[in-house]
């Protein structure tokens, strides 16, 4: 008998890259308003050795979306000569106009009204190597959690996120199924758990033999009939 579900979040409910494009140029032009002297330093070809120092520096943040841009922002600061204090003050208030923008998502077609249908019938629990926002996004209310890498200190396809998942309801991993759209770090790394597996494999755009699903749809209103079939066989 199927007792929860777990989803990934971002590329599963709804496409991430231009949600990041779009928020990396809010931020940006908050930059240009508020540190025009640090703008240069955001370029991709400065930014990479910033990054590069600061894995150097903090090795922890790369698993922590957030921790990792605000130290970022602060050494991008640090670098156009703002004194600590205030090269602090300045890399939260970026950081917040580009997770603002981060959560300004547009879920898939059909994503909202599949998440309430899935609700009524089972928990939900989200797994996701980001950092959204349930509740800036509109969408907490279908949750009964949201574990994360930044939660966890391990990202997926590590087994810490799914492991805390089948703990906080009890639950065994035959008892779950797990929905996500990466064919390493949901799928597969589910699957060897002992989970059920959904893999939203959108339009078909990887080759199936990337991993070895339980279902494999290409739309996500084909979800709720894929959890059917599964719940109906786990009852076999």
């Amino acid at each position: 008998m199927i007792k929860l579900l777990t989803f990934d979040l971002d590329n599963t409910l709804w496409e991430i890259d231009p949600v990041i494009i779009e928020a990396e140029k809010a931020m940006r032009n908050w930059v240009q308003q508020h540190v025009p002297e640090a703008v240069a330093l955001l370029e991709m070809d400065q930014l990479k050795g910033t990054y590069k120092r600061v894995l150097e520096q903090f090795p922890d943040v790369r698993n922590h979306p957030t921790n990792m841009r605000k130290k970022l922002l602060y050494e991008v600061f640090i670098q156009a000569r703002l004194e600590h204090a205030h090269a602090l003050e300045m890399s939260d208030k970026a950081f917040a106009v580009f997770y603002k923008g981060r959560n300004q998502i547009t879920l898939f077609h059909q994503a909202e009204q599949i998440l309430k249908t899935l609700s009524d019938q089972y928990p939900l629990i989200a797994l996701t190597n980001g950092n959204a926002n349930l509740e800036m996004i509109g969408i907490e209310g279908y949750f009964q959690a949201h574990f994360s890498s930044e939660t966890e200190g391990k990202p997926k396809p590590h087994r810490a996120m799914f492991l805390r998942a089948l703990s906080t309801l009890g639950v065994r991993p035959e008892q779950t199924i797990h929905i996500g759209d990466n064919p390493e770090e949901d799928i597969e790394a589910a699957r060897v758990l002992g989970f059920h597996t959904i893999w939203f494999n959108e339009n078909q755009r990887l080759p199936a033999d990337r991993c070895q699903p339980s279902v494999e749809i290409h739309s996500l209103d084909q979800l709720p009939e894929a959890v059917h079939r599964i719940a109906a066989l786990s009852l076999n």
